[in-house]
């Protein structure tokens, strides 16, 4: 198969007020970058597009008209297991108590590479490990040099077509792929390639990443090396209540979709129960 897209297949996101900017969805085989400031919403947006396809998936209800729901929903974690991931769902959505959220949280098929990415730390293995300290050691799992990202990709190259895959953090990675230029070379390059392989396989890959952890012009060549990015901050210059605000930096593919009118800085709402939702709008200036 050419690395190019054969049809243009929309996947919704599944945060309803997002997607109806974007047009009804991602297309597949794309690569998404979160960029957020610390607490803007980064994270609470991933959670709500998966509790709100596993609602969805939960009650067989079909996508929205339009767009056709991936083969599989994919979690793939550095740093959290699975049972602080669904905590952290459930804090937002108040689910804790709902007898069926653990069965909705099934439709999510999760990895867990936090033996990866620490088996090369310092880090004692009774804080990450799955099993017993002497039985951990002596059957570590496989790493390298760069936290385990050849591990992720391996990982992800195993997977589904169709899939849409989130993955935390890539913040998480940079300790090991920023101290010299060839290993951030590394990151760069894979990157690129994943960008390129997405199309091939109809997968689609969305990464969080802190803003301002890189500098700009670190920061831009990961953003060049992607799809598209959706920019998360907080309201710069105000004296009153801070503000959570979003727009969209880049969109290959979905900007010719996307109403003018909707080029805008949006503002960003969290709430228990609902998740993560755009609101009021104000052009860019």
């Amino acid at each position: 198969m050419p690395d190019t897209f054969e049809t243009r297949v929309l996947h919704p996101t599944r945060v309803p007020s997002l997607d109806k900017v974007l047009g009804g969805g991602v297309i597949s085989g794309s690569t998404i970058l979160v960029l957020a400031e610390p607490g803007s919403g980064g994270n609470e947006l991933v959670q709500t597009s998966l509790m709100n396809y596993c609602t969805d998936f939960m009650h067989n209800t079909e996508a929205p008209e339009g767009t056709i729901y991936p083969a599989e929903l994919h979690y793939i974690s550095l740093t959290l297991n699975r049972e602080m991931f669904e905590h952290q769902i459930a804090e937002l959505f108040n689910t804790e108590k709902n007898p069926q959220f653990r069965k909705m949280m099934e439709n999510i098929h999760y990895t867990d590479l936090g033996e990866n990415y620490f088996g090369r730390t310092h880090v004692p293995y009774d804080w990450y490990g799955s099993k017993d300290s002497i039985k951990g050691v002596l059957n570590m799992p496989a790493s390298d040099d760069f936290g385990g990202l050849t591990i992720l990709v391996e990982k992800i190259t195993k997977l589904p077509r169709e899939s849409i895959i989130f993955i935390d953090s890539l913040t998480a990675l940079l300790p090991y792929l920023t101290r010299t230029p060839e290993t951030w070379l590394e990151l760069v390059t894979m990157m690129r390639g994943l960008t390129r392989a997405a199309k091939k396989w109809r997968i689609t890959i969305v990464f969080l990443l802190v803003s301002g952890v890189l500098s700009p012009g670190q920061e831009n060549e990961l953003i060049d090396s992607v799809d598209a990015v959706l920019n998360l901050f907080w309201q710069k210059n105000t004296t009153v209540k801070r503000q959570r605000q979003m727009y969209l930096l880049k969109f290959t593919g979905l900007f010719p979709r996307i109403d003018p009118r909707d080029m805008v800085i949006f503002n960003v709402n969290i709430a228990t129960g609902i998740g993560f939702e755009i609101t009021n709008m104000r052009l860019v200036s």
